[in-house]
This record gives C-alpha cells, sequence and structure tokens, in this order.
C-alpha cells in the first residue's frame, strides 16, 4: 500500500487530480482508494472511498458552536484527530495498492497547522508516501508568481517531510511553447533570473524573487515540472512513472494484493 497525497493552492485542480490519477490507475489494473480530507468541500468528481465527513462536517461544525466558515473549517480539522484511527482502519481495509489523499482546498490549514502534517503521518504510518504538489498554471504568467509558487511549495515540502513531485497543473491551458519556457527555467535558473529582472514589478519585489531564485538554485532544490491536464489525461504516465521510481524504485506494482507497511 502506497500513499500518494495531494496538495496545492486552492482551485489548483486537487480534486481533480485525484479522481483522474484513480481513474488511470485503476484503467491499468491496480487497485486504489480515494480520501477525501476536506470536511468543508460541497462536492467531489469522485466518490471517496474513504470521506472525513463521515466523522466531522464543517458546516454542522460552524452551526454547532456558532463559527464563521474559517473557524468552523480550523476546528473540524483538530477534531479529526479523535478520528485518526478509524480513518485509518477504514483505508486499511479497502487493500488497495495505492491510497490517493485529497487534501483541504485551503492547504495551508492543512500544511502549516500542527494537526495536518500530524494526521497525515498517522494515517500513513507504515507505509512508503509521497507528496504531489500542484502549481496552478496560472502562476506561469509572470515569472515573480512562479518563483512564488516555488517557495510556497518548498514551504510545504519543509513542513510535510515526504519526497515531492512538482505538478504543473491545467496544462491544456496553456502552449506548448509556455510549458517548454517554464521548464527552461528550472533547467537553467539564469534564464528566469533573467526574465524576473525585466518584469515590470517593483524593483524590492524583484530583487526578493531573484535572491529566492539563486536560493533554490543553490540548494538544489528546482526539479522539473510535469504538465498535467486532468481533463485530457495528458502527463498522467509521466506522474505514475516519477511516482514508482521513489515509492518503488522504478518498478511497476501491478499486483492486486497491495502491500504490506514497507
Amino acid at each position: 500500500m502506497y500513499f500518494i497525497f495531494v496538495l496545492g493552492t486552492a482551485g489548483s485542480g486537487k480534486s481533480y487530480l485525484t479522481g483522474a490519477l484513480a481513474e488511470w490507475l485503476e484503467d491499468h489494473e491496480l487497485s486504489v482508494a480515494k480520501v477525501n480530507l476536506d470536511p468543508a468541500v460541497e462536492w467531489l468528481p469522485y466518490s471517496p472511498d474513504v470521506d472525513v465527513r463521515d466523522y466531522v462536517d464543517a458546516r454542522k461544525v460552524m452551526e454547532k458552536y456558532g463559527l464563521g466558515p474559517n473557524g468552523a473549517l480550523i476546528t473540524s480539522i483538530d477534531m479529526l484527530v479523535s478520528y485518526v484511527d478509524k480513518i485509518r482502519d477504514e483505508i486499511e481495509a479497502t487493500k488497495s495498492n495505492y491510497v490517493i489523499v485529497d487534501t483541504l482546498g485551503q492547504m495551508e490549514l492543512f500544511a502549516f497547522r500542527q494537526s495536518g502534517p500530524y494526521i497525515s503521518s498517522l494515517i500513513s504510518q507504515g507505509y512508503k508516501s509521497v507528496s504531489v504538489y500542484l502549481i496552478d498554471s496560472f502562476f506561469t504568467n509572470q515569472p515573480t508568481s512562479f518563483v512564488s509558487a516555488l517557495l510556497l511549495a518548498l514551504s510545504v515540502h519543509l513542513r510535510l517531510g515526504l519526497p515531492q513531485i512538482h505538478v504543473l497543473s491545467k496544462s491544456d491551458l496553456l502552449s506548448s511553447d509556455r510549458i517548454e519556457k517554464v521548464n527552461e527555467w528550472l533547467s537553467d535558473p539564469l534564464l528566469l533570473i533573467d526574465e524576473i529582472e525585466q518584469d515590470k514589478v517593483n524593483r524590492p519585489l524583484r530583487d526578493i524573487a531573484i535572491h529566492i531564485e539563486e536560493s533554490l538554485k543553490e540548494l538544489g532544490l528546482l526539479s522539473e515540472l510535469i504538465p498535467i491536464s486532468s481533463k485530457t489525461g495528458e502527463g498522467l504516465d509521466q506522474l505514475y512513472g516519477e511516482i514508482q521510481r521513489i515509492l518503488a524504485g522504478g518498478e511497476d506494482y501491478l499486483t492486486e494484493e497491495a502491500s504490506g507497511p514497507l
């Protein structure tokens, strides 16, 4: 059993990728458990096999305690800690090859509060895990915005402490030239720095973005983005290959029997 945590900013396409990747794996005869970890979500483009709303519903919490939407969501996440064992038991009962965990729309409430990393570590304890971080294609419009997105991805990586795959989501909205340009920025950060210097933003912001980019380069934390379209299925095979490289040393997991703790 392998765990895949799907993360990204609100609207980046986490739930759509969860559904698309699950369907891709099932088409390749691999069993999948889809876990919804968002107690406030109203609609999902897939049918979750495990749903935290069965334990804590943010709307009921809001009504019961007289909280606003944000307060109710924070309280709900903290309350979920009490149900971690039951959630884990539900997941293990599926005996799936892969467990795809669709995290909160408000990523900061999951990644940067203590309860989020705690919940993720407990439900996956004993199994190999990887995070798939979605960078919305919108952030490629300006080099400074792109650097900000990279910095946020790094922050999430440091918080969760999991191997992280970077995905360029909604790739069907971008031209092939733009996608090529983005990967050129990553393979040769000096090109990105040059474009940042030419960007029409205020000088302090430009300088900060350049320093961030240089630091990421020096730390070796820049990696290729996998262009993914949950709509067309583009890139799902490449994403699977990268997941296998990290979790299974590149070997295909083509058995219907889920492995035990690794």
